[in-house]
């Protein structure tokens, strides 16, 4: 029996595809940037949002919490990133800290403390309803309509963002309304997903799709097709095989990137 026979499957199926490849999308600006691992940290914040709203009862605006919490990090990101004497890497690694951290203290002031800790980590990706199904929908029209109006404006971000600056854009502004569709994103991401499989949609297409094509036009189609690809397969196997679902697509698009690695050898042109 395939996993499309079961009403339940399918819509987490129909919320995997929409929710994935908008952030996998997201991810190639964030990873060009040099600051992909930042989406790290951004999930553990987005996290402590949530814990912060479940904990305090307020279930519906977790979401709102979660992304107060992320746009406040990347904030804080970019000023603690200026520091001449310490990397970026090593602030990035202190929020992610700091969020995992404080997420666990407060948790652990919860009488399902650890019932709730699954679900925000490592989520439920089969538990989703319809409402998340028209989120992810959601999100992915917005990605592919700001994707059409200002491709050029954050490619160029992305990928030249002095040569940007020199020819009269405003990168402070335009990160900062990226900054704000990222936080969006990732929260909602982590809403229905949970941390773990939004930073592997986040990610790791982008770095398999870096590795393997240099253009962005095929980038972009890369992220799409080998998105869908891993969460058509991971649904799939996972079901045949009775394993979590979640982990198992991360798993997934995690040997993804490491084969794209091995197969473009230092010094491999892309395509």
């Amino acid at each position: 029996m395939s996993f499309l026979a079961l009403p339940f499957m399918r819509t987490a199926f129909v919320a995997g595809l929409f929710a994935g490849t908008a952030l996998s999308i997201i991810g190639i600006f964030s990873a060009t940037r040099s600051v992909a691992f930042s989406g790290l940290a951004a999930s553990q914040l987005a996290a402590l949002g949530g814990v912060v709203g479940i904990v305090l009862g307020l279930h519906l605006s977790a979401s709102v919490f979660s992304w107060s919490f992320v746009v406040a990090g990347l904030m804080a990101l970019a000023f603690l990133s200026r520091s001449r004497k310490t990397s970026a890497d090593s602030w990035v690694a202190t929020l992610y800290v700091l969020g995992a951290a404080l997420a666990v203290l407060v948790l652990s002031k919860s009488p399902r403390g650890e019932s709730e800790a699954l679900g925000v980590f490592f989520g439920n990706i089969l538990s989703v309803g319809t409402l998340e199904v028209w989120e992810a929908g959601a999100l992915f029209v917005l990605t592919l309509v700001g994707l059409a109006l200002w491709f050029r404006r954050w490619v160029w971000l992305a990928f030249d963002p002095m040569g940007a600056e020199v020819a009269g854009v405003r990168v402070g502004l335009w990160t900062g309304i990226f900054h704000v569709f990222f936080a969006a994103a990732l929260t909602l991401s982590i809403h229905i997903f949970g941390v773990l499989l939004s930073f592997a949609y986040l990610i790791l297409p982008a770095t398999a799709g870096l590795l393997m094509v240099k253009r962005v036009r095929r980038l972009v189609l890369f992220c799409i097709v080998w998105t869908a690809t891993a969460t058509a397969v991971g649904f799939d196997l996972s079901f045949r095989w009775d394993f979590p679902t979640g982990p198992f697509i991360s798993a997934l698009l995690a040997l993804g990137a490491l084969a794209a690695r091995v197969v473009k050898k230092p010094g491999d042109g892309g395509n």
